[in-house]
């Protein structure tokens, strides 16, 4: 949530919002000139039976010896429908059309499903229409995939062996339209460019802020010198001796009258021994004397 609010904010700034969406229009107008434009051709047949119903022969005996096989199914021309769809979804006739697969041309071919025009309607319908980034080679795949179904449904029929007064046939109810242009890839795709060069604009900016700040973090950070360093890091040779402390920081006596009995004390008794030592020698003196 904060990225996408750091980019809203990057995007409100002049100085960062302002190239970003110029460039995104740049991208969006390059987008929208290199797709080109695709142009579309349509028609729309319709599967009309014949005026006898589909039967010439009217034999009680053998009632379906002259009728058409095609509208004797329970689905009727629905069945004719889709054996031409099915006839024509095969890769190498699509190929021969001229709308070969992964190629720049499309082919639909079905019962008009999806079809604005026929909404809301229902019958053997056939929806025809080709797409292509040339508005000749549109026309040219839906002229010729309107004959080619032509020819198949009367191939169809005369492999069934019906008559061919109740062939069915292919009425136009929607003649072949003139190639209509199609910008709707255009602006799609220019969208696309506008959005994902805003995104990747702000992106950038957003990345080159933090790496500023970075740096500007890194740099107000305070210094430590090298040689510094090195002396924290140096293990002395020799233990440090301590001070001696000033007379000035010297404990003061609490009791001085005991220190002086001590001295006092001490002076006796250095003289008490050095009487001792006198004492000793004269004796030590006479004994020799007498001796």
């Amino acid at each position: 949530m904060n990225f996408w609010k750091a980019l809203l904010s990057l995007l409100l700034r002049r100085r960062i919002g302002i190239p970003v969406v110029l460039l995104a229009l740049g991208v969006a107008a390059a987008t929208f000139a290199v797709i080109p434009v695709r142009y579309t051709a349509s028609t729309i047949m319709m599967v009309s039976p014949p005026v006898n119903g589909g039967v010439v022969n009217r034999n009680a005996t053998n009632p379906g010896g002259g009728g058409n096989p095609l509208l004797i199914q329970t689905e009727g021309l629905s069945t004719a429908v889709a054996t031409l769809v099915l006839a024509l979804s095969v890769e190498e006739t699509r190929a021969e059309l001229g709308a070969p697969k992964d190629g720049s041309t499309e082919l639909i071919v079905n019962d008009g499903t999806g079809s604005p025009q026929l909404i809301g309607m229902s019958g053997p319908f056939v929806l025809v229409q080709a797409t292509s980034t040339s508005a000749k080679v549109a026309s040219e795949v839906v002229a010729r995939a309107r004959e080619r179904l032509i020819r198949e449904l009367d191939g169809r029929q005369r492999e069934l062996g019906a008559p061919t007064a109740t062939y069915v046939v292919l009425m136009d109810i929607v003649p072949p339209t003139a190639p209509e242009a199609a910008v709707t890839d255009k602006l799609m795709g220019a969208a696309m460019g506008f959005v994902i060069a805003v995104f990747l604009g702000l992106s950038i900016a957003y990345g080159l802020e933090r790496r500023r700040s970075r740096r500007r973090v890194a740099t107000a950070a305070p210094a430590v010198p090298e040689r510094e360093l090195v002396v924290h890091a140096r293990i002395p040779d020799r233990a440090p001796v301590p001070a001696e402390p000033d007379e000035d920081d010297m404990p003061t006596d609490s009791f001085p009258a005991v220190r002086a009995e001590d001295a006092a004390a001490s002076r006796n008794g250095k003289l008490k021994v050095e009487e001792d030592d006198d004492n000793e020698s004269e004796e030590a003196v006479a004994t020799e004397r007498g001796g």
